[in-house]
C-alpha cells in the first residue's frame, strides 16, 4: 500500500485526540494550580488505600486509560474566542472544567482519613498533606501514620432478655468480633446487622438492630479495650411508666390465609369460597385460601411454594424464598405477605410467645399475552434484523405451566458470498423463518419423587420443539429440534442446566456454486455441508459473584458438557442398522454424529468506579469427534474472529492453525480446538456514548491433519507459535437496556503467516483494519 494512505487513519486518530491539549488554553489565575494527581501513603497500617478513595473531597479532572483527560481538552477547546451555541453545548456536556486546587477541600480530606482511621482502631493516627507545584499543575500526598491500633481485650455480653441471650451465646462462634481483633466500626455494624438477621431467623419477628449498642472502653492505656454488646428489651406501649420494658416475644406461624385473586384496587374484597390445602398429615400444615369460584391456578402449585409453615417458629429467610419462588412462577403481578399478631390461648406460653397470622396477596398477570418483538441480530458475528410474533399461555395446565409458541422471521448479512442479495434494495443475503412451541412447567418432571430437592432452587422443565428454515447464498437448511431438559439454582450464584434429551436433525440442500467448490477429496469440508442427525445431552453450569446492587469487582465462570450419538451407536451395533457409503450407521437415511464436546469461560471484571471497568476473559473448548463420524458438525464446531471474538479478524476468517488460505480453496473456517483471551477497559465518554480499548488473541485448530489444511492441526508443541493477537477501539451506545457497538481492531500477530513474518512491522494502514458491528458487549 502506498505509504500516504497507510498512516491516514493513525494520524487522523491523534489528531482528534491531541488537538485539544495542543492548542492554546485559557490561563489559569496567578497562585492557583491545576489540581494533577492525588497521592494516598500509608505508613504503620494494615489498611488498603483503595477503601479511601471515597473520601478525597476533591478529585482531579477525569483521565481516560489514565493518562488523557479528553473532558477537560473538550473544555479548553470550546473556552477559547467566541462563544458559539456549539461550543456553549461542548464545555457543558462533555466537557469539564479544570479542578483547582483548593487547601480548604485538602484540610477536609485530611479530616475525613482521621475519622476513618478512627473507626478502624487507629486513635492515636496522624494525617498530613504536602503539595509539589510543578508549573501549574498541583500533586497532592496525603500522609497517614496509623500508630500502634488498638485491640479487643474482652467481650461481653449485657442482655436484658435471658431467651434472647440464650440464642445469642450459641451463636457465639459465628461472631465478627472476638478478643485480639483490631477495634473496626465497621465489623461492629456488621456484626450488628448479623445478630439481627440471626434473631428474626429464630422467630423473633419485631427484633430490630435499635434494639443493639456497643459500649467501648478505650481508658485501658495499653493500647487496648474492652468491648461490651448491650440488647435491650423493648419498652411497654402502655401508661406504664417510661422506664417500664418487656421480653422479647418469639412468634410462631398461627394461620396462613391465601387471596390469589387480590385486587389492589378492592382491597376489602368479600369471597364466598373457601379451599382448605393440606402439605403433609399435620393437623397444623393448612393453607386457607380465600376466593369467589373455581381457582385458575391449583392450590397445590401456590402452597409448595409457599415456605411459611403453620406452627413453626417465623423465619425471615422463609420469607425471602416464599416471595422469590412465587415470583419465580412468572403468574403474578404482585405479591405481598402481611404479618399481624393473633391472640392466643392463656394456656399457651407466657408474655415471651407471640402467634402470628399471614396474609398472602397475590394479583395474577393476565392469562394469555400476544406480543410482536423487534430485534437487532448477532448471531455468531452475523448482524442483522428479525421479528417475532409470540403467543403466551401462563397456566396452561392450571400449575403455572408456561406455553410459548413464537413465529420467527429474520434477514442477516452472513459472512458467505455477501455480495448476494435474498431482496432487492436490502443489504441481507441471509434469509431465516421459523417456529418452536416450549412448555415451562415449575418443577421437575421425574419418574420417581424428588423430596429432598427445594421449591427454593427454582426447578423447571422445559420441552422443545421447533423447525428452522434458513436459506444462504451457498446452501439452503433445514433444522428439526426437540429438547426435554431441566433447571435449577443452588443459590443466585449457582446456576445448573440439564438436557437429558436434544435432538437436531439437519437437512442441507447444497448451492451448485458451493458444490463445484468443495474438493472432493476433502471430508473434512464435505461433511460440514451433508445431512446429519444428532441426539444427544448437554449439561450447562454458570457461576457468578456479581451483586447488581453494587458495583463491586466480580467474576463469572461458565461451562458446558456435550455428548451426542452414544445410545444410537450401540442401538445401530445390536440391531445392525444399515451403513452409507462412509460406512456410517444411519437413521431415516441421514447419519448421526457422535462426539463429546466440553468448553469452559472464565471473566474477571475489575470495577474502578461506576464507569470504568477493566475486564479479562479466557476461554478453551474442544470437540472430540468419534465412532459414527469422524468429523464435528459444522453448528456444534467453533470459529474464531468476529464480533465477540478475536476481532481483528471478520468472523470464520481465523485459523486453522497456521494455515495459509489460498484463493483456490475459501470456506468459512472451523475447528475442533479453540483457545482465547482478551483484555478490554471501558470507560465513559459522553451521556449514552462509551468507549472501549481492548487486545484479543486466540485461535481454532483441527484435531486430525488433513492434507489440504497444512499446519491446521493441534499441536502441543506448536499451538502457542499460532496464536493470533489484535488491538483495536471501541465506541458504544449504551441505553442500560439495549447496547449497540462498533469496534475498530487490526492484527498484531498473524499465525497464517511465514515464520518469520508474523509480529506487526508498522502502524496499520487503513484498509488493515477490521470494523465489526455488534449488539450488546462481547463477553
Amino acid at each position: 500500500m502506498h505509504p500516504t494512505y497507510r498512516h491516514i487513519f493513525p494520524l487522523l486518530l491523534a489528531f482528534i485526540l491531541l488537538l485539544p491539549s495542543c492548542m492554546p488554553a485559557r490561563r489559569i489565575p496567578e497562585g492557583q494550580y491545576l489540581l494533577n494527581r492525588n497521592r494516598i501513603v500509608l505508613e504503620d497500617t494494615e489498611l488498603d488505600p483503595i477503601q479511601l478513595r471515597n473520601y478525597v473531597r476533591q478529585s482531579p479532572n477525569r483521565r481516560i486509560l489514565g493518562f488523557y483527560r479528553f473532558h477537560l481538552n473538550m473544555y479548553q477547546l470550546a473556552d477559547r474566542g467566541k462563544e458559539t451555541r456549539l461550543k456553549r453545548w461542548m464545555k457543558n456536556t462533555i466537557g469539564e472544567p479544570p479542578v483547582i486546587f483548593d487547601p480548604a477541600l485538602a484540610n477536609q480530606t485530611s479530616r475525613q482519613f482521621e475519622l476513618f482511621l478512627h473507626n478502624k482502631g487507629y486513635f492515636n493516627a496522624h494525617v498530613d498533606y504536602d503539595v509539589n507545584t510543578r508549573g501549574k499543575r498541583a500533586n497532592v500526598v496525603y500522609t497517614l501514620t496509623g500508630n500502634t491500633p488498638y485491640t479487643i481485650r474482652h467481650v461481653d455480653y449485657t442482655i436484658q432478655d435471658s431467651q434472647v441471650a440464650a440464642f445469642v451465646y450459641s451463636d457465639s462462634l459465628q461472631s465478627l468480633i472476638s478478643s485480639g481483633d483490631r477495634y473496626d466500626a465497621d465489623v461492629l455494624q456488621q456484626e450488628r446487622r448479623r445478630l439481627t438477621r440471626y434473631l428474626k431467623e429464630e422467630g423473633f419477628f419485631n427484633f430490630s438492630r435499635d434494639f443493639i449498642f456497643f459500649q467501648v472502653d478505650s481508658t485501658l492505656n495499653q493500647n487496648q479495650l474492652d468491648l461490651e454488646v448491650i440488647i435491650n428489651n423493648p419498652r411497654a406501649r402502655t401508661t406504664t411508666p417510661a422506664d417500664s420494658v418487656i421480653p422479647h416475644k418469639r412468634y410462631r406461624i398461627n394461620k396462613v390465609f391465601v387471596y390469589p385473586e387480590y385486587s389492589r384496587l378492592a382491597p376489602i374484597q368479600q369471597y364466598s369460597d373457601t379451599t382448605v390445602f393440606k402439605k403433609t398429615n399435620d393437623t397444623e400444615d393448612k393453607y386457607t385460601f380465600l376466593h369467589n369460584g373455581p381457582m385458575r391456578l391449583r392450590p397445590k402449585t401456590i402452597a409448595n411454594n409457599i415456605f411459611i409453615t403453620p406452627g413453626e417458629f417465623y423465619n425471615i429467610d422463609k420469607v425471602e424464598q416464599t416471595y422469590f419462588t412465587l415470583a419465580g412462577l412468572r403468574n403474578f403481578r404482585f405479591v405481598n405477605l402481611n404479618f399481624t399478631e393473633a391472640a392466643k390461648a392463656s394456656h399457651t406460653g407466657g408474655d415471651s410467645l407471640g402467634l402470628l397470622d399471614v396474609r398472602l396477596e397475590l394479583t395474577r398477570s393476565p392469562s394469555n399475552a400476544i406480543s410482536i418483538e423487534a430485534e437487532g441480530l448477532n448471531t455468531a458475528g452475523n448482524l442483522g434484523i428479525a421479528s417475532n410474533l409470540v403467543f403466551q399461555n401462563r397456566n396452561i395446565f392450571r400449575g403455572a405451566e408456561i406455553l410459548n409458541l413464537r413465529f420467527k422471521g429474520a434477514l442477516e448479512v452472513s459472512g458467505e458470498s455477501a455480495n448476494q442479495q435474498v431482496f432487492q434494495r436490502l443489504p441481507f443475503n441471509t434469509a431465516e423463518l421459523g417456529v418452536d412451541v416450549s412448555l415451562d412447567v415449575p418443577k421437575l418432571l421425574l419418574p420417581f419423587s424428588l423430596e429432598r430437592f427445594s421449591q427454593a432452587a427454582r426447578p423447571q422443565t422445559t420441552i422443545l420443539a421447533g423447525i428452522n428454515y434458513r436459506q444462504r447464498p451457498d446452501y439452503t437448511r433445514y433444522i428439526l429440534n426437540v429438547s426435554f431438559g431441566y433447571q435449577w439454582q443452588s443459590n443466585y450464584r449457582h446456576q445448573h442446566q440439564f438436557n437429558l434429551l436434544e435432538i437436531s436433525s439437519i437437512k442441507i440442500f447444497n448451492d451448485s456454486i458451493l458444490q463445484s467448490r468443495i474438493p472432493d477429496a476433502n471430508p473434512l469440508i464435505l461433511s460440514r455441508y451433508r445431512d446429519h442427525l444428532i441426539a444427544g445431552m448437554k449439561y450447562n453450569y454458570t457461576y457468578t459473584t456479581q451483586q447488581f446492587e453494587k458495583k463491586t469487582d466480580f467474576v463469572y465462570f461458565r461451562s458446558n458438557l456435550e455428548i451426542a450419538g452414544n445410545l444410537m451407536y450401540l442401538a445401530g451395533r445390536q440391531f445392525d442398522l444399515s451403513l452409507n457409503e462412509d460406512n456410517s450407521y444411519t437413521l431415516g437415511g441421514i447419519p448421526f454424529a457422535q462426539f463429546i464436546k466440553a468448553d469452559a469461560d472464565f471473566r474477571y471484571y475489575r470495577v474502578f468506579d461506576e464507569n470504568n471497568t477493566l475486564v479479562f476473559r479466557i476461554m478453551g473448548g474442544m470437540g472430540l469427534p468419534y465412532g459414527n463420524i469422524d468429523v464435528m458438525p459444522f453448528i456444534k464446531s467453533y470459529y474464531g474472529g468476529g464480533a465477540n471474538s478475536v476481532r481483528a479478524w471478520s468472523i470464520y476468517n481465523l485459523g486453522p492453525g497456521g494455515y495459509h488460505e489460498t484463493e483456490e480453496l475459501r470456506f468459512d473456517k472451523y475447528g475442533d480446538v479453540k483457545l482465547e483471551a482478551n483484555i478490554e477497559f471501558r470507560f465513559p465518554v459522553y451521556r449514552y456514548w462509551h468507549g472501549a480499548f481492548f487486545m484479543d488473541a486466540g485461535n481454532v485448530w483441527f484435531l486430525k491433519k488433513n492434507e489440504q489444511f497444512p499446519g491446521g492441526e493441534f499441536s502441543a508443541t506448536r499451538f502457542y507459535r499460532e496464536i493470533a493477537m489484535g488491538a483495536g477501539v471501541g465506541i458504544r451506545l449504551d441505553f442500560n437496556f439495549f447496547l449497540v457497538r462498533l469496534d475498530a481492531a487490526f492484527p498484531l500477530r498473524n499465525p497464517a503467516l511465514a515464520s518469520g513474518e508474523r509480529w506487526i512491522d508498522g502502524w496499520p494502514g487503513f484498509n488493515q483494519w477490521n470494523f465489526n458491528l455488534g449488539i450488546g458487549y462481547p463477553f
